[in-house]
């Protein structure tokens, strides 16, 4: 009997070890839980201010449309002189501006509700800009000017649909770049 009592007092002691142990890795578990949460708080929070800082930095879509007029403007007259390499260069960079003003903002409002540009533009470009391509490659003048003429009308129709009607594309009177010699035998 001598060793019941010290047994059964260490049993008891174990116990009140491991109820004591339980409750301190709740606690520790509780705070940890806590701690997760305001870093992740925080976290967020970071991530937030640096998504309006690089929103700062970017372009918006009216900006990026002034490149695209700027290379549509300079496409007409690089057409017009049968300078057809430059005429593809101002071609590629009216797609590639096209497509970066739709990264900006793929869905606008309008008058009639929510207009999926993105859509609109994709649309142009396998149309109208296929058929611009098509006529630079087989250095048609003629199917140029139709094509080029459809663009604008296809143009105004989406200035239209986000409720901006007063932007009515038209055929440029001068090149936007006047240090460009859009002559093709130019030096």
């Amino acid at each position: 009997m001598r060793f019941k009592t010290p047994i059964f007092a260490l049993s008891v002691a174990a116990g009140f070890a491991a109820i004591g142990f339980g409750a301190l890795n709740r606690r520790a578990e509780a705070v940890e839980r806590k701690r997760s949460a305001v870093d992740a708080e925080a976290t967020i929070a970071q991530l937030e201010a640096r998504l309006k800082k690089l929103e700062g930095l970017v372009p918006n879509q009216p900006t990026v449309m002034t490149h695209v007029a700027y290379h549509f403007t300079n496409l007409w007259f690089a057409a017009e002189r049968q300078n057809w390499p430059l005429a593809e260069y101002y071609l590629g960079e009216v797609r590639s501006n096209l497509k970066w003003a739709v990264r900006v903002r793929p869905v606008r409002p309008g008058p009639s509700g929510d207009v999926n540009v993105a859509g609109i533009a994709e649309a142009v470009d396998n149309t109208e800009l296929t058929e611009l391509q098509n006529a630079i490659h087989g250095k048609q003048t003629k199917a140029f000017v139709q094509a080029y003429d459809e663009t604008l009308i296809a143009c105004a129709a989406c200035h239209q649909a986000i409720g901006k009607p007063y932007l009515r594309p038209q055929r440029p009177g001068s090149p936007e770049a006047q240090v460009i010699n859009f002559d093709p035998g130019g030096k």
